[in-house]
């Protein structure tokens, strides 16, 4: 709980490769964990609750229903065409939420398709009506996700599953949300805290502006760069202890979501290659980037068999100056089996000749 608390969030992701990215998110930073802790903080206690693409604090819904007021609103071009789509289709609205108010939790099958006017779109969403009118009441906070099975959810009205809310002020939301994010981010700049997914919609210049003014931001400059950093009032600069442990990071996870903040604070350029054609991969589908000690020396890219319990290797890519000594690779196969671990796998495999990755060019 402390550790999404101080994260702000975990990212919603369906690709099951290794396991999902909210899972690794966490696996990242505390090693071995038992997943029914998570599910008790979920449907349990309902200390966190999903929204369509993240996991929140429940304390934080406060801040973030400033938003879900906002989506109902139609501040944005696109939330006025959903809404519109939803008058059109106000019989499959009430439909969806009369059920939900009888019988929820229930899953997307339980409803039927009822849309007079089908949602079009270019992607895979066109003509999906239920999925997207149940995106579009979650989005304005009428319903939730109450259970997980199968990885499918089950969705039950909001009003039914967590307390009443009230949103923060606005200005009030903005000062939480940059100071929250910052905290999380230990320093950056404007553009970077806007970039902090679940607390940037908040945060604007002028209220960055306002906690320099009066003393919970600090400015510094960073050495190399232009643009003026802010830290919270009262932080030290200066090198920490670099931790001991390796292990590998979601294409997701919220260290290296932000890829250009990345490639200044560890010298890697990544990018996500999932939507990139097989012949033009370089580091892989699923590639991890390697967090050994404070640096991001390279990636791997596994890929789980459920089936035979296996974890598969596919690509193993270390950085030019990354170190290439007996420590580091048995620290990356630790890592690896770590995740295998965590993955339910049994058995890891590597490519033949994964030596010569670990010798220097």
């Amino acid at each position: 709980m402390q550790t999404v608390e101080h994260l702000g969030y975990l990212q919603l992701d369906p690709t099951n490769v290794v396991a999902r990215n909210h899972f690794l998110i966490l696996w990242s930073r505390l090693g071995l964990y038992d997943r029914a802790d998570l599910d008790r903080l979920m449907w349990t206690d309902r200390s966190l609750y999903e929204t369509v693409s993240f996991i929140l604090p429940t304390a934080d819904r406060p801040l973030h229903h400033l938003r879900v007021l906002a989506n109902r609103r139609g501040i944005h071009k696109y939330m006025a065409q959903r809404i519109r789509w939803m008058k059109k289709n106000d019989h499959l609205r009430r439909a969806v939420l009369g059920r939900l108010r009888r019988e929820g939790p229930l899953p997307i099958t339980a409803f039927e398709d009822r849309a007079s006017s089908g949602w079009s779109s270019t992607g895979w969403t066109n003509d999906r009506n239920v999925s997207q009118m149940l995106a579009f009441l979650m989005h304005h906070g009428y319903v939730s996700t109450g259970a997980r099975a199968g990885g499918k959810r089950m969705w039950v009205l909001t009003e039914q599953w967590l307390p009443p809310v009230r949103a923060l002020p606005s200005k009030q939301a903005a000062r939480h949300a940059a100071t929250r994010a910052l905290t999380a981010l230990g320093v950056a700049t404007v553009k970077q805290l806007r970039l902090a997914y679940a607390f940037g919609w908040f945060v604007t210049p002028e209220v960055v502006a306002s906690l320099e003014k009066d003393g919970t931001f600090a400015r510094v400059q960073v050495e190399g760069l232009r643009d003026p950093h802010f830290v919270l009032a009262g932080t030290r600069p200066g090198r920490i202890a670099p931790p001991e442990r390796t292990t590998l990071l979601s294409p997701f996870d919220n260290l290296i979501i932000d890829r250009p903040r990345t490639e200044l604070l560890f010298g890697m350029k990544y990018r996500m290659e999932i939507y990139v054609p097989k012949h033009l991969r370089v580091r892989g589908f699923w590639a991890m980037p390697i967090l050994h000690g404070d640096e991001l020396i390279g990636t791997v890219d596994p890929k789980v068999d459920r089936e035979h319990q296996r974890l598969d290797v596919l690509t193993l890519h270390l950085e030019r100056n990354a170190p290439r000594d007996r420590a580091t690779r048995r620290a990356i196969e630790d890592a690896v089996d770590d995740l295998a671990a965590f993955a339910g796998a049994t058995e890891v495999t590597w490519p033949k000749g994964i030596a010569s990755s670990y010798s220097r060019p």
